[in-house]
């Protein structure tokens, strides 16, 4: 454990965003940066004239099953708060950690159980909170950094309109469950929020990764609270499905249109091409149906599903008039089929386009 520990001491002092080294701690809430008295009672937050500012930055290290059917996610790094307490404070004894005091694991816990903390949790949980690592650093003028791995899964609000050529924002949301606003305001400490270097998501690519601070109204209090929430906006690798579904679906619409050169082929010929591809449209509606939840709305790979479904209904439809003409007129029989070579793919290229541009992103 103390391995661990120090091994996280070293992680989070010498890395901040997406893995670049950084300078000693610099957060905006450290007793350099904001001055409060010692005065303040135990147990009370340390700014007796005002609210106690407490800076907030989370480095991830892992992401994993993301999930739009369970609507969660699973969480995995580093979380840092640090504030100023003068009441900690204490004179620079020349130690090996200068003037800083250094606590790990059990003596973090034990050290933390007489002081004043944030309290903050995530809480957009959903699953127990799985904490380990935790390091507590002093330092003589006050300044508090508490840092922690965590393991937990998060609730998430996915937009699956343009999936598979989606992008989603998974956040991490903090804020203190003991607190409101007139006691505690967080504040974004850009030296630790970022990702590790090596960090891949199946199926996910990382654009963007940030933070944000926000008043929330909740109802275990009458005053407003301050959240952090860092926000991880990702975007879909789609050569799954553009090889394993959409293509295969473009040729089976394609193939259909084969019976546009069979003028001389009966009706029962020609719709069984069409109804072969009705039928496979189908199984990969229930195939992809499995991936996704029961939404209400449409995505953009059903709206490709329904239109390549009425693009073949409508083939069959072809198919009719031109056998009622077989026999009766062949010339106009070939006029349709002649004019549908060129009409079918232009009004399917043209709705698949029009679903694309209208689909919101």
């Amino acid at each position: 454990m103390r391995l661990a520990c120090a091994c996280l001491v070293a992680l989070l002092a010498s890395f901040g965003p997406s893995g670049v080294a950084v300078a000693e701690d610099v957060s905006p809430a450290a007793c350099s940066r904001v001055e409060y008295d010692a005065a303040a009672p135990a147990g009370r937050p340390p700014n007796r004239t005002g609210p106690t500012l407490v800076g907030a930055g989370i480095f991830v290290t892992e992401l994993r099953n993301i999930d739009a059917v369970a609507d969660d996610f699973l969480f995995r790094g580093y979380v840092r708060a640090t504030w100023c307490d003068p009441r900690e404070g204490f004179p620079p004894d020349g130690g090996a950690f200068g003037d800083e005091r250094l606590f790990l694991g059990p003596r973090a816990d034990e050290k933390m159980d007489g002081m004043w903390t944030p309290a903050g949790y995530p809480v957009n949980q959903v699953s127990e909170l799985t904490m380990s690592e935790r390091v507590l650093r002093i330092r003589s003028d006050g300044t508090v950094s508490q840092d922690v791995n965590i393991s937990v899964r998060l609730d998430a609000d996915y937009d699956l309109r343009r999936f598979p050529f989606d992008r989603q924002t998974l956040e991490v949301q903090v804020e203190s469950f003991t607190w409101d606003r007139d006691h505690l305001q967080w504040l974004a400490d850009d030296t630790i929020t970022g990702f590790a270097d090596g960090l891949e998501i199946p199926e996910w690519r990382i654009v963007e990764v940030g933070s944000r601070v926000e008043e929330v109204s909740v109802i275990r209090g009458s005053a407003p609270f301050h959240r952090y929430t860092l926000f991880i906006e990702v975007q879909r690798k789609t050569g799954f499905y553009m090889w394993k579904v959409i293509l295969p679906l473009l040729i089976i619409v394609a193939l259909s249109w084969s019976v546009f050169w069979m003028t001389d082929e009966r009706f029962a010929g020609r719709s069984r091409i069409s109804a072969t591809g009705v039928l496979t449209i189908v199984a990969y509606q229930f195939v992809i149906a499995e991936d996704l939840p029961r939404v209400a709305y449409l995505t953009l790979l059903d709206k490709m599903m329904i239109l390549s479904f009425l693009i073949l209904a409508v083939t069959v439809l072809e198919s009719l008039l031109v056998a009622r003409h077989q026999d009766s007129d062949p010339r106009r029989a070939h006029r349709i089929d002649d004019r549908a070579k060129w009409l079918f793919p232009t009004s399917y290229a043209l709705m698949l386009a029009l679903a694309w541009f209208t689909t919101p992103a």
